[in-house]
């Protein structure tokens, strides 16, 4: 189990101009990947997420919603309070020597769908 110095719990806020049910989606979509301990929804449109550094940074989770589809609220202070989680999990990235160019994202993947290579997939799209 991860040390409890390494557990991080954020709250993500997501646009309010989407579906009523995308807090709910995104929970969804992240149950699964690896690094993640918790998700679950706070309302329509935020949810509370639990996670390991060592697997995973805010903003590579950011980055996974985004790719999927969903909206990040944009108003000045989600912008500083993502500014400030990153800057926090940066330095204690660094004091575990957590590379995230080492790092992807896990997902339990239904071996029954079809999926390209990573690299198979990102040349379809350049």
């Amino acid at each position: 189990m991860d040390e409890p110095i390494y557990i991080r719990k954020r709250m993500v806020c997501l646009t309010r101009s989407g579906p009523q049910t995308q807090a709910k989606e995104a929970c969804a979509a992240l149950r699964g990947v690896k690094g993640i301990i918790d998700v679950h929804p706070i309302s329509s449109y935020r949810l509370s997420l639990t996670y390991s550094l060592e697997d995973l940074s805010f903003e590579l989770v950011e980055a996974l919603l985004t790719e999927l589809g969903f909206y990040l609220d944009s108003s000045l202070f989600a912008v500083i309070r993502r500014n400030v989680y990153q800057y926090l999990e940066d330095n204690v990235r660094e004091k575990i020597h957590a590379d995230e160019k080492e790092q992807s994202l896990v997902c339990n993947i239904n071996d029954e769908l079809r999926h390209d290579e990573p690299e198979k997939y990102w040349n379809n799209y350049r």
